[in-house]
């Protein structure tokens, strides 16, 4: 609280916007998930696809920010795993969603299920589940112990999701402004 009252004296404020870090253990049973009719879950097809993925972020969180080069940035960093970089594909081919999966460690204990989203004409029906506990699942096979995820506090969709699915908030940041 020192550093908070040090930040206020310097003009900081908080907002009621927090950075929230929610990991659960692997060990226990992954929940159930079924797949809408049609719907199928397969890996990014590589650097072809960043254009589609960067239109389909876009499209799923309502704003402008992704761009190539970052989706290239997260394809290509460490801990990056291509067969857990998880899209769910219509029949006609359309991408609907993805949730990206990978290696927090270096050790391979620890891995994590984001980002993910839905396209909005594809939400509320159970795509970003289907997706996480397909890479939950593929995290246990590959000996990950646990697995984290990150959101913000005002993104309550992902919040009910992480908790429905067995995280629980390990850690929160506080977010400033001036």
């Amino acid at each position: 609280m020192v550093r908070l009252a040090l930040l206020a004296r310097h003009g900081f404020v908080r907002t009621g916007e927090r950075s929230l870090r929610y990991a659960r253990t692997l060990d226990e049973p992954l929940p159930n998930a079924p797949l809408p009719y049609g719907i199928a879950l397969r890996p990014v097809r590589g650097e072809a696809e960043v254009e589609l993925l960067v239109a389909l972020h876009r499209a799923a969180f309502g704003t402008q920010r992704m761009n190539v080069e970052s989706r290239l940035a997260l394809m290509r960093a460490p801990g990056y795993v291509p067969e857990m970089d998880t899209v769910a594909e219509v029949p006609s081919g359309e991408l609907a969603g993805f949730c990206v999966g990978g290696f927090a460690d270096e050790a391979h204990r620890v891995g994590y299920t984001d980002p993910v989203g839905v396209h909005p004409h594809y939400q509320r029906r159970g795509l970003a589940r289907a997706m996480m506990v397909a890479v939950l699942g593929e995290l246990r096979r590959r000996g990950a112990e646990a697995a984290e995820v990150g959101t913000s506090s005002e993104n309550l969709p992902m919040c009910r999701l992480a908790e429905s699915l067995g995280y629980r908030v390990v850690s929160e940041r506080v977010w400033l402004r001036k």
